[in-house]
């Protein structure tokens, strides 16, 4: 009986002693704080980085409008002011946009819609603001009343901006409009 106990014993210890291990193994793995912060990076850098993008693109869209805006009121002051280089039709006119837009011409007016009517009163021309310019062209004369559309469609890098804009696939129309009286001009 002393034998069997003395043999059941060593394999008590065995068992015992494993478990041990294994359960200082498992403390170890939990205590070990090495890579953590490499995890919490993998988790947070995705939403970082798409929203870094997103603000690069709304900055890159407020810089578009701007520039777009003002080349729409550079190009109609030609035609305010009966300028000789002023634009004689939608084309010329896209043209005179575009290259104070800066970038590509042939990307520009790709993406660029204009418009210019003749109305016969400012109410007339805010209640057709809304409308989408159709490409027409009519510079008036003296002292008429001119309303410049112009349309861009700007393509986006990151999808989170859409639910901001309406759909357009992957891109968003950036409008500018400009109601002017033309100037008594000989």
């Amino acid at each position: 009986m002393i034998c069997n106990r003395l043999l059941v014993q060593p394999r008590q210890t065995i068992v015992m002693f494993r478990m041990t291990a294994h359960i200082a193994r498992v403390r170890a793995f939990c205590d070990d704080a090495r890579g953590a912060t490499a995890v919490e990076f993998a988790l947070i850098a995705p939403v970082l980085f798409f929203s870094l993008l997103s603000l690069l693109e709304i900055g890159m869209l407020t810089m578009v409008s701007t520039n777009l805006d003002a080349a729409v009121v550079e190009a109609a002051r030609k035609i305010r002011t009966g300028q000789s280089d002023g634009a004689a039709s939608a084309s010329s006119f896209e043209d005179q946009v575009c290259g104070v837009m800066g970038g590509s011409l042939s990307d520009c007016r790709d993406r660029l819609i204009v418009s210019v009517q003749k109305y016969s009163a400012f109410a007339n021309a805010n209640a057709a603001a809304a409308a989408q310019p159709s490409g027409q062209f009519d510079k008036g004369g003296q002292n008429d009343i001119i309303l410049v559309k112009a349309n861009y469609n700007w393509p986006l890098i990151t999808p989170f901006l859409l639910s901001a804009y309406p759909r357009n696939g992957m891109q968003v129309t950036l409008s500018s409009r400009f109601a002017f009286k033309n100037e008594p001009f000989e």
